[in-house]
């Protein structure tokens, strides 16, 4: 509890106020959640314990909001996505123009860059509605795939629709993986940690789950003056740093082109502030943080020491 008072404290006042919006939306059952204020409980011992409930509410409402639209089967990226600039680019795999959901998969596809997954057990934590997983089928060729999240709805969208052969979708915490150590050769966490209260828990747990010599390929918004104390923790606990980029602009410029497309999927009964920055829409103040270098976006990847 107290990391996670510790990372409240530092938000900017304008994350604060989005962070106790979304909280006072989840208490009352607004729009965006799609069950009777009722069939809500959030009774919390702890502040922990709150935040991840108030966390899984909001996505199982993203995620039933998404399954009534006519493209709910198709819906499987939540990510800002990545557009190329004149920067270095590492994606083993070039995307046709027309590719549906290009910028969510050309995300995913930098974040593996040359890792090879050929054969290789893997971990997706905070898999959402299962781009990721989805991504890592169509173009690699993995032994078998796990996918992790809080939202139980999210969860049971993948098993529907991703039935790839060795394929798994289980619901479970990312600070307390339901899994055994150094069962997984690679894990990839794509635009979910922000979420997490306790960050160091998480990245324990990566190391944990990874056999020796494995990767952690891991990208997410972070606030920049907190990005450096987080990789410290990484290389603390054993990880070696062997990519590491700053994709802020890669990621405006997607968020440019498709977020307020993406918006006006959702019902418009919504908080269309909270909203708009949960898609990270141009205008928005989570665009602004990153369009002023407040927040950064990076793309790590790392590797267990042997």
């Amino acid at each position: 509890m107290a990391d996670l008072t510790n990372r409240l404290q530092q938000l900017s006042p304008e994350r604060r106020k989005l962070f106790d919006l979304l909280k006072d939306q989840l208490r009352h059952a607004l729009p965006l959640i799609a069950e009777p204020a009722e069939s809500l409980r959030l009774d919390f011992t702890t502040e922990a314990g709150q935040a991840k409930e108030n966390f899984r509410q909001f996505y199982d409402g993203v995620s039933r909001q998404l399954d009534s639209t006519m493209a709910g089967s198709y819906s499987f990226f939540l990510n800002y996505g990545y557009v190329a600039d004149d920067s270095p680019e590492f994606a083993a795999v070039t995307l046709p123009e027309n590719y549906i959901n290009r910028n969510s998969v050309k995300l995913v596809l930098e974040l593996i860059g040359d890792c090879d997954l050929e054969n290789r057990r893997i971990l997706d934590v905070g898999c959402g509605r299962g781009g990721t997983i989805y991504a890592i089928h169509q173009f690699f060729k993995p032994a078998a795939t796990t996918g992790i999240d809080l939202s139980e709805t999210a969860i049971q969208f993948c098993r529907k629709a991703h039935r790839f052969p060795g394929a798994v979708f289980r619901q479970g915490d990312a600070e307390n993986l339901p899994l055994p150590d150094a069962c997984f050769d690679v894990v990839t966490n794509v635009e979910s940690s922000h979420g997490y209260p306790n960050i160091r828990s998480f990245y324990m747990e990566v190391f944990r789950v990874l056999a020796p010599g494995g990767y952690f390929l891991y990208t997410d918004l972070m606030p920049r003056e907190k990005s450096a104390q987080s990789i410290g923790i990484l290389q603390s606990l054993g990880f070696e740093i062997e990519r590491d980029r700053d994709i802020t602009r890669n990621v405006l410029l997607s968020c440019d082109q498709i977020a307020a497309s993406r918006l006006q999927i959702f019902q418009g009964s919504n908080d269309q502030t909270l909203m708009a920055n949960f898609l990270a829409a141009p205008g928005s103040q989570v665009y602004e943080e990153m369009n002023r270098g407040d927040w950064i976006y990076r793309m790590l990847k790392l590797r267990k020491a042997l």
